[in-house]
């Protein structure tokens, strides 16, 4: 099992970020920060954490914008709008190139690595996307519903049995839970993608709401939720030593 956390880091190197005045920026910041994740996700399988805010690249962003779907909304690899609609920067394609070389491409060839490895050791491999989303739905998010937990699915590398575990699970904890709403998918290496079902991904996200004390502290459902997926991971490294 490999844990991926894309969206957790808060870091702008100087030079790489937006063209936005501080308060902006700490806005967008805020409201598209994963907060946390990389402590929520916790367990003894590899982990990948991209080390940079999403407001610089977004990994889990097809790299070819005429791939990429969020790319209409300027959502692409590297962004130009904020959550709002609104300009974050401009952005010439030497500078593009320049970012996805710097951060996107090494992550994913990092991601594509602990990939192989499993698929060596074990003959399979499971990716976990750990994410989170905002209470109150964004200006740019197209789809309004906000359950406690959504699990992310993929008709090729993500098994149904591997669903219903988690849909299950979070469902006997008396949580609302959604597939594929308000976000879908998982992420999986591009070379794998639609060809290898022994690469299984599905995607974890949770409502800030209920471990976030404001918009950026954690409250006092943290210690919980982290416990709920401590379980969830288990139960599905359980799976995956059945298979």
């Amino acid at each position: 099992m490999i844990i991926h956390i894309p969206h957790a880091s808060t870091l702008i190197p100087a030079g790489d970020g937006p063209d936005l005045p501080p308060s902006r920026l700490e806005h967008e910041i805020t409201v598209m920060t994963d907060w946390y994740c990389d402590r929520l996700f916790a367990s003894a399988a590899p982990r990948l954490i991209f080390p940079v805010s999403r407001l610089v690249c977004d990994p889990e962003r097809f790299r070819d914008d005429e791939r990429e779907p969020m790319s209409a909304r300027g959502m692409g690899a590297v962004y130009t709008r904020c959550s709002d609609g609104s300009p974050l920067r401009r952005l010439t394609p030497g500078k593009r190139e320049a970012l996805l070389r710097r951060y996107y491409d090494p992550h994913h060839a990092a991601l594509a690595r602990l990939v192989e490895a499993e698929l060596e050791r074990s003959g399979r491999a499971l990716i976990v996307d750990g994410h989170s989303f905002h209470p109150v739905p964004l200006p740019y998010e197209t789809q309004t519903a906000r359950p406690d937990f959504c699990i992310g699915t993929d008709p090729y590398h993500t098994p149904r049995p591997l669903a219903r575990l988690l849909l299950d699970f979070f469902r006997e904890q008396g949580l609302r839970v959604a597939e594929n709403a308000p976000f879908a998918g998982s992420i999986v290496p591009l070379d794998c993608w639609r060809r290898d079902r022994r690469v299984s991904s599905v995607m974890i996200e949770v409502n800030r709401g209920l471990y976030l004390s404001g918009s950026r502290g954690p409250g006092p459902g943290f210690r919980r939720i982290r416990a709920l997926l401590g379980q969830a991971l288990a139960l599905l490294a359980q799976y995956e030593a059945a298979r």
